[in-house]
């Protein structure tokens, strides 16, 4: 049985409170002691008795902690500790203040879901971001340590109207997702960071959390300015829905960045993606993967649209990446964009570049219908030199031709390994060599006379949702390719602290 209880924001009123809270878990109702709210020491050296638990410290991933009714999590609680699988429901609202850090457990695989009706207010700022990340401590932080942010909502997906969401233990009931409203609202997600979350579930089969988990979200959610860094899995995953969202890094994830399935309508604009060489999934590593079901034949199919993205697959131009014992980047990387399932997705205006096998793949079975269905346009794509196999695309014959169908996508091929010259992917791709410093990536183009800067075109005739991706503030009729223009970052506001290349040494609260 599940018992409802509200969770307490602040850890004075918490361990106060010890003895008269309930945790509700799959198979028990277990009354906890002082030292069951108190996070344990023996269990975790990283964290101390200022805390603030979610949830028993005694939990395993088996228990589910229920937040019925509306609560605020503010930076005096830092940080806050997720233990087992914390569900927000009931129709309440989890609001999170900017400069909360949220940490998940380990050895409880901590989670974080919010369920249908439920909202999640998170409203980081450019300079006092939200954190979700790992509650180890800092050099022994990894992919997997927790189960990540996962938002359910009501809005239309080809699987039904009560889906069960992925990744979650057989041993509990797993949270359901789909209905009729794509204009639902699930909160704000704004200036957020998400580290070293999403995880499989060994209990069951090809089920996955990811960093953020998006199933049938509507498009009244506002989402910008998400960096997910060393998730476990797909960086972001879109289940259907209609939510649109601007502004996400993935940063070294490992298996797929951008993840769209199940007939995923909303659009994303102004997006990067930095691989690390030696990270990579067993089921493939893609930037872009669509489908629109395992089966491709099912319901409403995916048609995605996004924008201005730049995706920095493991080659560099230098051809210096290794892994241990391996003169090349992990073998399971694949393909810039990979397109299956009969799959629609339109991609604009986007710089894809360092793939291994292919920098553009669609499967030649059922992936389009028809070249109206899949749209590629205004896209650079650049195949690094040291992989003799690699190409800039792979797709079916006619009529299904959606990379070769528009003249203005590019094809260009590195010629040499180096940071220099015309032959260079740093040259074909329009780009600096910062983009491959996975210490410090910047996509800035490489000069304002850059071709990506000007061979663009314009997102917002597109789209309305889409900015217009002018070439400057000034220079209003030139549109850039790639996630972000030579004279300012059009809005990712990198100048603040909400973008972090080092999660692992970050000294977060304890």
């Amino acid at each position: 049985m599940k018992n409802n209880f509200k969770i307490l924001a602040t850890r004075a009123i918490a361990v106060a409170a010890v003895a008269g809270m309930l945790y509700a878990c799959s198979d028990q109702l277990a009354t906890d002691d002082s030292n069951s709210l108190i996070n344990d020491p023996s269990r975790n050296g990283n964290v101390s008795l200022l805390a603030t638990p979610v949830g028993p410290s005694t939990a395993t991933e088996c228990t589910i902690t229920n937040i019925t009714a509306n609560t605020t999590w503010t930076p005096a609680g830092n940080p806050y500790i997720l233990y087992g699988d914390v569900r927000v429901n009931n129709n309440a609202t989890l609001t999170i203040q900017a400069g909360v850090v949220v940490r998940g457990d380990k050895a409880s695989r901590g989670t974080l879901t919010i369920e249908r009706g439920a909202k999640i207010i998170a409203n980081g700022t450019s300079t006092n971001p939200i954190v979700f990340t790992s509650n180890q401590p800092a050099g022994s932080r990894a992919p997997k340590d927790w189960g990540g942010v996962n938002i359910l909502g009501r809005a239309v997906n080809n699987q039904g109207a009560n889906v069960n969401a992925e990744g979650y233990p057989a041993c509990v009931t797993a949270p359901q997702y789909g209905g009729t409203n794509d204009a639902d609202d699930s909160g704000v997600l704004r200036y957020v960071r998400i580290e070293f979350g999403g995880i499989p579930q060994a209990s069951v089969a090809n089920s996955e959390k990811n960093g953020l988990t998006l199933y049938s979200v509507g498009s009244e959610t506002d989402i910008d300015h998400i960096q997910v860094s060393y998730g476990g899995d797909d960086a972001f995953e879109w289940f259907g829905g209609a939510v649109n969202a601007k502004y996400l890094i993935s940063y070294r994830n490992q298996d797929d960045d951008f993840d769209s399935d199940f007939g995923y309508k909303g659009k994303v604009q102004f997006g990067i993606a930095v691989r690390d060489p030696a990270i990579a999934d067993n089921s493939a590593s893609n930037g872009f993967e669509s489908d629109t079901d395992a089966d491709g034949v099912n319901g409403t199919r995916t048609t995605a649209r996004f924008s201005n993205f730049t995706l920095i697959g493991p080659y560099d131009p230098a051809c210096t990446r290794t892994v241990v014992n391996n003169p090349s980047p992990d073998p399971r990387f694949q393909d810039g964009l990979h397109l299956r399932r009969n799959t629609g997705i339109d991609v604009y205006n986007t710089i894809i570049t360092g793939w291994p096998r292919n920098q553009v793949f669609a499967e030649t079975t059922s992936v389009v219908a028809s070249p109206a269905g899949v749209q590629l346009t205004h896209n650079t794509a650049v195949k690094p030199f040291n992989v003799a196999a690699s190409l800039c695309f792979t797709e079916p014959v006619a009529p299904n031709n959606v990379w070769t169908l528009s003249a203005t996508n590019l094809c260009n091929n590195a010629t040499v390994c180096s940071n220099l010259g015309a032959g260079s992917m740093v040259a074909q791709s329009g780009l600096s060599t910062a983009a491959w410093t996975l210490t410090n990536p910047s996509v800035r183009p490489s000069s304002a006379t850059s071709a990506v800067e000007t061979n663009g075109t314009n997102a917002n005739l597109l789209d309305s949702f889409f900015t217009a991706n002018t070439t400057s503030t000034t220079v209003t009729t030139t549109f850039f390719r790639g996630a972000r223009r030579f004279a300012d970052d059009n809005g990712w506001n990198f100048t603040g602290s909400w973008v972090n290349y080092d999660p692992q040494n970050a000294p977060y609260p304890n």
